[in-house]
């Protein structure tokens, strides 16, 4: 069960980024980890996805280099910040975060908004290294990942939805590796379990990134949007 969750979240992660979101929570329920472990196990799965999403975006040469490195250069550290955070929380503080973030994330990319000026391709210096910084102790501590909360944020600066999706995925492999640091010196990832899923969402970003230029984006993000609010209504439903 948790194989066909790793599926859908790999197709969502490499059309529209946002999908990575729905492996922490089906860790806890199908599998019984606590919402520690869950996120270390979910962030070594990252490590595959994002490193299979970097490449099939540089083939398509459609990776913001500038922007991805400044976004980096702010969530690195602060990935491993989140983390260690993530060791000393407790679990029902965790489970609450997953969940506003996951159904405030769903909302938002559900509302219209003007595309006419999302045609941004970078951001300025200070402003995407703290963005950057947010994004990573955010997703570090919650073994999201990380686009679940850039991809809207860079959404609500302006910039286009394809350089968006994109950066995520560049983002995505040093932010998890830091995380991944931090988890393991705490004993908080399942290794072959981790590395299992990441194969087949590996596998899964693949299919997900041919699928983005072929299908409209505006239903794609819909579709992950929708998606997004109702695990975040379940993770509500479900606390406590």
């Amino acid at each position: 069960m948790i194989l066909l969750v790793a599926i859908p979240a790999g197709l969502l992660i490499g059309s529209v980024g946002i999908g990575g979101v729905l492996l922490p929570p089906a860790l806890i329920w199908l599998t019984g980890l606590d919402p520690h472990t869950a996120a270390g196990t979910a962030s070594w799965c990252f490590l595959f996805t994002s490193l299979v999403g970097v490449i099939a975006y540089a083939r398509k040469g459609a990776l913001p280099w500038r922007l991805g490195l400044l976004l980096t250069a702010g969530a690195a550290p602060a990935a491993a910040a989140g983390a260690l955070t993530n060791g000393i929380a407790p679990a029902w503080v965790l489970h609450l975060v997953l969940a506003a973030l996951t159904l405030g994330s769903g909302v938002y990319n559900l509302l219209p908004r003007r595309r006419a000026n999302a045609d941004r391709e970078s951001l300025p210096t200070v402003v995407a290294v703290l963005v950057g910084a947010g994004v990573g102790f955010g997703s570090a501590l919650t073994g999201t990942g990380g686009a679940v909360l850039l991809v809207p944020v860079l959404l609500s600066l302006a910039v286009a939805p394809r350089t968006a999706v994109a950066a995520s995925q560049l983002i995505g492999l040093p932010l998890v590796a830091f995380a991944c640091a931090a988890y393991g010196g705490n004993g908080q990832i399942r290794y072959a379990l981790g590395s299992l899923l990441g194969v087949v969402s590996g596998a899964a970003v693949v299919a997900g990134a041919a699928l983005a230029g072929r299908l409209p984006q505006h239903r794609l993000r819909q579709a992950a949007s929708a998606t997004l609010v109702v695990v975040g209504v379940l993770l509500l439903v479900t606390l406590g």
